[in-house]
């Protein structure tokens, strides 16, 4: 007997295989000096794919000839495979960690953000020029991109422990995406992890400097937490995975009042209100109260400072033989030239604040012409709205961009979810 009929398993392969294109154009094709410009076009079309795939596959076209029950296997397979990821990046991030020691001359992210958690136990003024970084170095740091490390702080341990923790977190909660009774071929779950490892094995094994000189990985947990909280369609999960995005990047600032909005008009009131409720009171207590009421114009002048940043790193990043800004990057900015990098900038912003509600207004116009699955509204419009913000920032780091990379196996595994809902539908049906 056949697994599905060959339009389930062909859209579940697609989306996997997209996914897996799109992982290594953030690593092994962007550091093996392929094409950077073939590189960069694939990973927009790659993510933009892994975004539109589950918003139109059709359910209704799926066949009731199933095969047998993989749910036992699927369930030690998975927990088995993250107890591995997790004693492998343990080890590695350990190796890392001793020969990396933490040096603002080299980077000085990490050093910033361990200042500013001993500035918060400490009760000095956490928002204040760091004298010992660059002499007066200003944090740029929403509230939690730092605090969390405020507890490897306190327990005396490497703070970047913390991104560890959060990364593998983000993982965990990504697998929990399935359930436990998951039907479908073992095969779709190894090709998947097959490719999740080579991620993490790039950043451990080869790249090594995302994990032992940022915090990538903590923002990573952030947007893998609201992968897994509009999976699972909670408001109040929703609602704090949202405060703790805006709390720390602000690549989905248009997204959220565009899905609330959806969620307003297309799915409920009170769902609206919760979500709402619940981040601008996160947002309120570990924010506003603390730091934005005592120093706002601190946070106002925060852009022109970062427009002076970008500055310094295009400068930084010019190959004075090809006359080439960021030519080895991913995105768009080596198309342009520095003379051009504050109209990037300001058409990157209309963009973001324009993109989300286009796709709103689109739902709105073709959602009965055209078979859209809105379980998937929220999570894949987002998908959307990260692969524009990441592709057309100003200062393209490799490692930016691995927020939108692994928010892509939320959307693959909520798809295998879908797929097996489906499948066990159909199967109870016949039963």
């Amino acid at each position: 007997m056949k697994l599905l009929s060959p339009l389930l398993p062909l859209s579940a392969l697609i989306l996997i295989l997209f996914t897996g294109l799109e992982t290594l154009c953030n690593t092994y094709l962007l550091e093996n000096g392929v094409r950077i410009d073939l590189v960069s076009i694939t990973y927009v079309i790659s993510g933009l794919s892994i975004a539109i795939i589950p918003l139109i596959a059709n359910p209704q076209r799926f066949t009731t000839n199933l095969s047998a029950n993989y749910s036992r296997f699927n369930t030690f397979f998975l927990f088995g495979f993250f107890v591995f990821l997790a004693i492998y990046t343990a080890v590695f991030s350990n190796v890392i960690f001793q020969k990396m020691v933490l040096d603002y001359h080299i980077s000085d992210t990490v050093p910033q953000i361990k200042v500013m958690c001993q500035r918060l136990l400490s009760g000095h003024k956490v928002y204040a020029p760091i004298q010992e970084i660059w002499d007066g170095k200003q944090p740029p740091y929403l509230p939690f991109m730092w605090m969390p490390f405020s507890f490897a702080e306190i327990i005396g341990i490497d703070i970047r422990w913390t991104t560890i923790i959060f990364l593998l977190g983000g993982i965990y909660l990504t697998f929990r995406i399935l359930p436990f009774k998951f039907y479908l071929h073992p095969a779709l779950l190894f090709i998947t992890c097959i490719f999740l490892f080579l991620l993490l094995n790039f950043l451990l094994a080869r790249d090594k400097i995302t994990i032992g000189r940022t915090e990538e990985g903590l923002v990573v947990g952030y947007y893998l937490f609201l992968g897994f909280a509009l999976t699972k369609n909670k408001p109040v999960l929703i609602g704090i995975a949202i405060a703790c995005c805006l709390l720390s990047r602000f690549a989905l600032f248009f997204w959220v009042p565009m899905y609330l909005l959806y969620v307003l008009f297309y799915e409920s009131k009170k769902k609206a209100a919760i979500i709402t409720s619940v981040a601008a009171i996160i947002g309120l207590l570990f924010f506003v109260i603390p730091f934005g009421i005592q120093q706002p114009e601190y946070f106002l002048n925060i852009p022109a400072d970062y427009k002076v940043g970008v500055n310094q790193a295009w400068n930084y990043n010019y190959n004075p033989e090809t006359g080439i800004f960021y030519e080895k990057s991913l995105g768009y900015t080596k198309w342009f030239d520095i003379a051009q990098v504050h109209f990037l900038h300001n058409f990157q912003i209309i963009v973001a604040a324009v993109l989300p509600f286009l796709l709103l207004l689109s739902y709105y116009l073709f959602r009965k012409k055209i078979s859209i699955n809105q379980q998937f509204f929220g999570i894949c419009t987002l998908k959307i709205t990260l692969v524009f913000f990441y592709n057309m920032i100003e200062v393209p780091y490799y490692y930016l961009f691995l927020v939108s990379t692994f928010f892509s196996y939320a959307i693959l595994f909520a798809f295998l979810k879908y797929v097996n809902d489906v499948y066990g539908s159909l199967k109870s049906i016949n039963c």
